[in-house]
């Protein structure tokens, strides 16, 4: 009986890990939302990606701005981006290239970048197992890649995000980089690139999407660079 009784008391008793584990989330989730609040006053209003990212790139050009996989309003309703862009690039002899990027001034504990396992499945696709390939234009760092379908018919994806001065491969990555930011009373702006093309020939595609990402960093202005890369601008 009395074992019983410290057993129960154990178990109503909460786990100190837990204990400063929820104390962190919180503390970086209250200073978050007054550091999201100045962050936006700040840098919010002069952020356009439509100027920024030219139409031309190498021998792309801009076709259209519809037929990408957006989140959803669902998905979007606490506002996580300053600026979103949707556009289709078209170069004679290569497929379409489909690119979203989606910026937000500041990042908090609460909110993650809408990254492709979270919009695609819930537009229909199942996705395969997502894989790491090098950055193209950024040394040293990450990006995601991926195959995603619908009705028999194959999407390739490759994508990278950045939050403050970090590249995180994965959510869970993400939303560490996000609080250890927070943490430290950082404001970390966010960003996310998706790049996508409509072939079942993953190999091919990625070679094409790695080279048209390599392309848009080398066409943008020393200023838009470091809206996507930061501080991790390579001059």
């Amino acid at each position: 009986m009395k074992e019983a009784e410290r057993d129960k008391r154990m178990l109503a008793r909460p786990d100190r890990r837990q204990v400063v584990l929820g104390g962190m989330l919180l503390t970086a989730g209250a200073g978050a939302a007054i550091l999201r609040a100045q962050q936006r006053s700040n840098r919010g209003a002069d952020i356009s990606l439509n100027r920024v990212v030219p139409r031309q790139i190498g021998p792309y050009r801009f076709a259209s701005a519809t037929g990408l996989i957006v989140p959803s309003r669902e998905e979007t309703s606490t506002p996580i981006y300053d600026d979103v862009l949707t556009r289709v690039y078209v170069a004679d002899k290569l497929l379409p290239l489909m690119l979203l990027i989606a910026y937000g001034s500041a990042q908090n504990a609460d909110l993650a970048l809408h990254r492709p396992e979270a919009c695609y499945p819930s537009a229909g696709y199942q996705l395969g197992r997502a894989s790491l390939l090098s950055l193209a234009g950024v040394p040293g760092e990450m990006a995601s890649a991926l195959t995603a379908t619908r009705s028999g018919h194959d999407e390739q994806l490759y994508y990278w995000s950045r939050i403050g001065r970090s590249f995180p491969a994965t959510r869970f990555q993400e939303k560490w980089a996000v609080l250890r930011a927070n943490l430290w009373n950082e404001k970390p702006d966010g960003v996310l690139v998706r790049l996508s093309i409509r072939s079942p020939d993953r190999e091919a595609a990625m070679k094409q999407m790695m080279a048209f990402n390599h392309m848009l960093l080398t066409a943008m202005s020393p200023a838009a660079v470091r809206l996507l890369l930061g501080a991790r601008v390579r001059q």
